[in-house]
């Protein structure tokens, strides 16, 4: 979701050119804090590795269960 996140903010801010980095705007403090977001929950990469090693001791699991 943090990936989203960053994704839409990055584009609003390319959209509006210098004012979208500008303190004055909505833009720019929404980009701040999906930067915020994405540090406090971890990089993606974390996460993705957690994730596929869940899945790898899951069907080792299941791979010993069956035999």
């Amino acid at each position: 979701m943090s990936e989203a996140l960053f994704r839409v903010a990055d584009r609003c801010v390319q959209v509006m050119g210098g004012m979208g980095v500008s303190r004055d705007t909505i833009v720019e403090q929404l980009f701040r804090e999906v930067r915020a977001f994405r540090i406090y929950y971890g990089p993606t990469e974390v996460h993705k590795w957690s994730l596929a090693k869940k899945i790898k001791k899951a069907e080792l699991a299941r791979q010993s269960s069956a035999d």
